[in-house]
């Protein structure tokens, strides 16, 4: 069984799992604050093929790496 006040829809209020009524997400609020982080939902980049990993969440960790790694061979003028 799962939670209702914990579920990886986007949304504020979820039906509840017992009864009757609607209970808030907890999962989104705490995303919304910063507190977690979203899950990259789909197979890293190196595993699908090209074009297929565009709607990936990425971290920020990974992009500061990507854009550095990009920058490298940047000709300033």
């Amino acid at each position: 069984m799962t939670w209702s006040f914990w579920s990886d829809e986007e949304r504020w209020f979820l039906p509840r799992t017992l009864g009757f009524g609607y209970s808030l997400n907890l999962k989104h609020v705490a995303r919304k604050l910063g507190w977690i982080r979203h899950t990259a939902r789909s197979a890293s980049p190196e595993s699908v093929g090209p074009g297929q990993g565009e709607d990936r969440v990425e971290s920020r960790h990974d992009r500061l790496r990507r854009q550095a790694d990009e920058s490298k061979y940047e000709v300033r003028q």
